[in-house]
């Protein structure tokens, strides 16, 4: 989780420090923020985009006070696990992403021979009937020429 995102989630609406002016000397008007450090976990404070470049050295603490320490415990424990749990589901979308894409490999494969399948079956079909069609005519062949056979006998014979 961005410090950005741990910022908003641990924003107390109600605090009216949240609508300070606060300026460093460069005159950028700064946004009260979440230290997620282990010896300051979940402590506000502000600090100039350029702390540490540019000789600003501007940095306040919000309030005097000390963290609670088991707050100092168990801020950084949870924020760990809130890493770990969105490296978790980053590695668990790459698999299904990955799933998703053989997926459709695998459709587009079977979609291919189905359409192969269906135009085999085309063709035994049209050589089913050219097969039936040959015995017909071969059959009303057979007829016709025992029909010949019948009737030549049947004139020779008067």
């Amino acid at each position: 989780m961005t410090n950005e995102n741990l910022n908003k989630l641990c924003m107390d609406e109600s605090d009216p420090m949240l609508n300070a002016l606060v300026r460093c000397k460069h005159g950028i008007l700064l946004n009260l923020q979440t230290s997620w450090s282990k010896l300051n976990p979940g402590r506000r404070f502000w600090s100039c985009p350029c702390y540490g470049s540019k000789n600003c050295k501007f940095f306040r603490w919000r309030d005097k006070e000390k963290v609670d320490p088991r707050s100092s415990l168990i801020l950084p424990r949870l924020v760990n696990k809130i890493n770990e749990l969105e490296q978790e589901l980053c590695i668990r979308q790459v698999h299904i992403d990955n799933l998703r894409n053989s997926n459709l490999l695998l459709e587009r494969r079977l979609n291919r021979r189905l359409k192969w399948c269906r135009f085999n079956r085309k063709i035994l079909l049209c050589i089913l009937i050219c097969v039936v069609a040959m015995f017909i005519e071969f059959k009303y062949i057979i007829w016709i020429s025992i029909l010949f056979c019948v009737v030549a006998m049947f004139i020779s014979n008067q």
